[in-house]
């Protein structure tokens, strides 16, 4: 029941953020090739300063989930082109050297996007949407899985969202590596 409580939680704020991003990013210019945009990555900064040696990271590799985050979501009005909520972790290459995550976008961009940012403690990512049109939208959400190269394996650093300040959650199915 809790789990289907979380993934119900999890979904409804999926969907209003991508619902506040659409209405801001439809009729946007476009966001511009893969470049993260100043405040995504001023960001991933923020979130990987909050979490790197905090409490809450020792506490969350030592397995005691929920943690209660060093740092807050954004709120509901950053729009899509600049920073979205990642929809969960799907896969840890065996080499630790990439990951895949599910990224939204809606039916009036290019896709979306993802960028990393890497500390000694985590690894941050950013995803937005790329190359908003004008014209009529659809108020749908499509999921893209997106694979994310790092210089480093993840090892033992938390992977986290820039956008909600928490750990990426695993997908349906997904388990971590050497699971």
């Amino acid at each position: 029941m809790r789990t289907d409580m979380t993934r119900t939680a999890r979904l409804l704020l999926v969907l209003a953020l991508s619902a506040a991003g659409a209405a801001a990013g439809c009729g946007s210019a476009e966001a511009g090739g893969t470049e993260p945009s100043p405040r995504s990555d001023a960001r991933a900064q923020q979130v990987a300063k909050a979490w790197d040696g905090s409490r809450a990271a020792d506490r969350w590799r030592a397995g005691h989930r929920p943690v209660a985050p060093p740092i807050g979501p954004l709120g509901q009005n950053v729009p899509a082109d600049v920073l979205a909520p990642l929809g969960g972790l799907t896969r840890v290459a065996g080499n630790g050297r990439s990951l895949t995550v599910v990224a939204h976008h809606g039916s009036c961009d290019d896709g979306p996007v993802v960028d990393v940012l890497e500390t000694s403690g985590s690894v941050v990512l950013s995803a937005a949407v790329t190359g908003l049109h004008d014209g009529p939208c659809t108020s749908e959400l499509r999921g893209k899985k997106m694979t994310v190269k790092l210089v480093g394996p993840v090892g033992d650093r938390i992977v986290l969202d820039a956008f909600t300040g928490r750990p990426v959650p695993y997908a349906d199915g997904a388990a971590p590596a050497g699971s």
